[in-house]
């Protein structure tokens, strides 16, 4: 039977807000929301998406079972949808909308790694043949890297594996490794784009002798005719990771190298499509953190509110104006609360405004890898932004109402 449960958003404390800020999840446990480049929200933007955390202070082992949730936003009401144990603790189970009917989210059974598909009216799951990182915009197709060799890259943005499991990316770029899609329809698995295709498109490849290659973040465009993927490419002498990011069609044709690994200057991170699909957003670290973005038509570089520093998960609203990041709890920002702001940028007049400043457990020592990244997100509309926090010391969720931006810009 199907429980339902409701319970009360809470105001966030005003006197720290430049924006109106509400809690959406309940007090009773620990909530994080996916990446900041995957909507929370149903395509109505009625229904959130969260997982429910079993304790927030350690990494998940193979055996820990989380809760995948959907919250109504207009009824303020909590639904306990399934369990998993295909999660991590930065990106959760990578749950995203297919549509307002169709939830999916990952689980794991042994070694095997795979989507659920959660049909919400009937509360039906249907078991995809390979997992989800980001769902096509359409919702046709899933596409992820193997979610089981992506924490050799970095920890907490695949799933916890059963001890004794191989977990080791090959030596070199296999051909029978790399982005995987699965057609919704017909629920069959192919492979998009190998490690392979990745390496022959390097000009020289001496650099990446020895090397293991992986993929990790993976990113569709919203015109849905361009897939980003970074590469990581891991040495097992202790020599730094070579980064780079390709891009190609969504048939896996028209590959090229956005970013060179020379270009992924060491301390740069977190890229994201430009609203026009076409140039990508990035954090460059040069003599400071700074906003960058390369790509077009012209493939040129350039820095974006050179004025501003870099750093957090950036990203633009709908028409490219404003910039919504947050910001890790060592970056310069940071206040002497280890409070970290949620930065508002606006690219056209250099301005800078935090929506509001929230505690995500810093100053308490804990690993890196158990931070609490906010992850903020944009709606569809750009008239709110969702981001993670530890306001009382939990990790929760939130919703900062910006619609007073459209009235500024009109302005």
């Amino acid at each position: 039977m199907r429980t339902v449960k409701k319970f009360r958003f809470r105001t966030y404390d005003s006197g720290k807000c430049a924006f109106p800020v509400t809690i959406v999840t309940p007090e009773d446990g620990y909530y994080i929301h996916t990446f900041f480049d995957v909507r929370p929200w149903s395509p109505s933007g009625r229904l959130m998406a969260c997982l429910k955390l079993p304790f927030q202070d350690r990494l998940p082992g193979a055996d820990d079972a989380a809760v995948v949730c959907i919250i109504d936003l207009q009824e303020q009401t909590i639904e306990e949808i399934g369990e998993t144990r295909g999660w991590g603790l930065q990106v959760g189970a990578h749950i995203c909308w297919g549509s307002d009917e169709l939830l999916y989210y990952n689980d794991r059974d042994g070694c095997e790694i795979f989507a659920v598909e959660h049909h919400v009216p009937t509360g039906t799951k249907r078991r995809m043949s390979g997992p989800v990182y980001q769902i096509s915009p359409d919702g046709a197709y899933l596409l992820s890297p193997s979610l089981s060799l992506i924490n050799a890259a970095q920890n907490g943005y695949g799933a916890s594996m059963p001890d004794g499991s191989d977990c080791t990316p090959q030596l070199g770029a296999p051909d029978d490794e790399g982005l995987w899609r699965v057609d919704v329809r017909t629920n069959r698995r192919s492979l998009l784009f190998s490690l392979k295709d990745a390496y022959e498109l390097l000009p020289d490849k001496r650099p990446f002798e020895g090397s293991r290659f992986t993929f990790f973040h993976t990113k569709i465009n919203r015109q849905q005719d361009r897939i980003m993927q970074v590469v990581r490419c891991l040495f097992d002498d202790g020599r730094p990771q070579k980064k780079f990011i390709v891009t190609f069609k969504p048939d896996g044709s028209e590959a090229r190298i956005a970013l060179p690994y020379e270009m992924w200057l060491e301390g740069s991170h977190h890229p994201d499509w430009h609203p026009d699909g076409r140039r990508i957003l990035m954090n460059f670290k040069l003599n400071e953190m700074r906003f960058g973005e390369f790509g077009g038509d012209d493939d040129t570089f350039r820095l974006v509110a050179p004025q501003r520093l870099g750093g957090g998960h950036p990203s633009y609203d709908k028409d490219g104006r404003y910039i919504v990041t947050d910001a890790y709890t060592g970056e310069p920002c940071v206040n002497e609360r280890h409070e970290v702001p949620i930065r508002l940028i606006d690219t056209k007049s250099g301005a800078e405004e935090a929506i509001c400043w929230i505690w995500t457990l810093g100053g308490t020592d804990i690993p890196a890898e158990l931070r609490c990244d906010p992850h903020p997100v944009w709606s569809a509309d750009c008239r709110y932004v969702l981001f993670n926090g530890t306001p009382e010391g939990n990790r929760q969720i939130m919703i900062a109402d910006v619609s007073e931006l459209a009235h500024r810009e009109e302005t």
